[in-house]
């Protein structure tokens, strides 16, 4: 279609007209939205208005507890109150569970078997007659141990009767000693003070004697009281003609037989209790120097978690024991009460050895004391305030600190003040 001037002049008017038209649209929408938004803030203000007393009210609350707690508060602390306790301090080591060593029994005095009443591998009872002598040749072994108790009793009358001697002796150069020294001090020359020396080595000499001859009088009281042991065993053998099982257990002989002749101190049989078991407890090297025989101890067992088992030390190896996590041990056998369980070897579990204990001591948690150098203080509290006292300390136990002085009973003490870096004087509340 052709274009002529009218045309165009049509068209651009028409595309001016729909431009307005476009423009006054989007003048409108631009003022509906400015309508809408100022409707929303004018909503949010009327909202901000209405709820501002509530908003208000509850900021002047919480000032006001953060107000109270700033002037009646303080360092938040705990306590506890000291009590009057025991404190006990323990070695603590793993092990498992073993049976008791073999009882061997050896002959106390010589002589003939006449009957032997058991068998290997028989179990037998603690007490039961396991072989009887013929008591023709324990006749000699007696007359023999009643003479060497006669002559270790005479040794002691000799020796009691040495040592009565040698210690008048020795208050005799003492008096002799003293005198020189007077003597000396009164005149000071050279002849004086030689025979102070003099005097002065006689007494030490004399003191030197008298000192062993109470060493060989206690080795003689042991020799006559084995002596009168090894008599007592011989005349009872010699009455009864019979060995008896020392525990119960499974016997082993000794290769013995009827008619065999047996030396004193000859192994006659072993006995092996099944029954019985122990804990070989494995104490770190740094606990040895606490450990003793007959010390107390409580045995867990992983097999038996609702039961501990009471016991004592009875026996602690002479030699270091290197596991292989590379620790430095020594085995010590507790002996424990294990009536209750099976008698299974290997049975791991732990021990808690007591090597120290004070009764009726005031304590309080260990935590509770604070050191400084070479001084111990706690902090008490009166009223709202914390008070630091210098204390002394007893045993340090497993759960409690004893106090020996500087705290009296009840009072009520800070827990962990070192937390908190507590002052003295310094505000607290519980």
């Amino acid at each position: 279609m052709p274009y002529n001037e009218s045309t165009i002049v049509l068209s651009v008017q028409q595309a001016e007209r729909e431009d307005a038209v476009e423009s006054s649209l989007s003048q409108a929408k631009h003022e509906d939205a400015l309508l809408t938004m100022a409707d929303k803030i004018n909503g949010a203000k009327r909202k901000f208005r209405k709820y501002l007393p509530i908003l208000t009210i509850g900021c002047m609350v919480l000032a006001g507890i953060a107000i109270i707690k700033f002037k009646n508060g303080g360092v938040k602390v705990t306590t506890e109150v000291a009590q009057i306790r025991t404190i006990a301090k323990t070695i603590s080591a793993s092990g498992e569970t073993a049976v008791l060593e073999n009882y061997v029994q050896r002959a106390l005095v010589g002589g003939t078997i006449k009957e032997i009443k058991f068998i290997s591998g028989d179990d037998v009872f603690k007490g039961d007659s396991i072989l009887s002598y013929d008591r023709d040749s324990l006749k000699s072994s007696l007359d023999s141990t009643y003479t060497s108790y006669l002559s270790a009793k005479s040794d002691l009358e000799s020796y009691n009767q040495k040592v009565v001697s040698a210690k008048a002796t020795r208050n005799i150069r003492k008096q002799e000693r003293d005198g020189a020294w007077r003597t000396y001090m009164s005149d000071n020359g050279e002849d004086e003070k030689q025979a102070y020396k003099n005097a002065e080595a006689l007494y030490q000499a004399a003191i030197s004697a008298y000192v062993t001859l109470e060493k060989d009088k206690d080795y003689t009281q042991e020799a006559v009281t084995s002596a009168h042991s090894a008599y007592t065993a011989a005349l009872n053998n010699y009455t009864k003609a019979a060995v008896h099982a020392p525990s119960s257990g499974k016997l082993a002989l000794n290769d013995i037989h009827t008619g065999s002749l047996i030396t004193s101190g000859q192994e006659l049989f072993s006995i092996t209790n099944t029954t019985n078991l122990i804990f070989k407890a494995q104490i770190d090297e740094a606990d040895i120097s606490h450990l003793t025989l007959s010390m107390p101890a409580k045995v867990s067992l992983d097999s038996y978690p609702d039961k501990v088992f009471t016991g004592t030390v009875q026996q602690i190896d002479a030699k270091v024991v290197t596991l292989s996590s590379g620790s430095a041990v020594v085995i010590a056998d507790v002996y424990f009460d294990a009536t209750d369980i099976l008698p299974i070897v290997a049975m791991n579990g732990s021990v808690d050895i007591e090597f120290a204990k004070q009764e009726n001591m005031l304590s309080i948690s260990p935590d509770a004391v604070v050191r400084e150098l070479d001084k111990a203080f706690v902090y008490t509290v009166e009223g709202a305030i914390a008070k630091k006292l210098e204390v002394q300390v007893g045993l340090e136990g497993d759960n409690y600190t004893s106090i020996s002085a500087g705290l009296s009973d009840g009072s009520v003490v800070i827990t962990s003040p070192g937390e908190v870096n507590l002052t003295d004087g310094a505000k607290v509340r519980l």
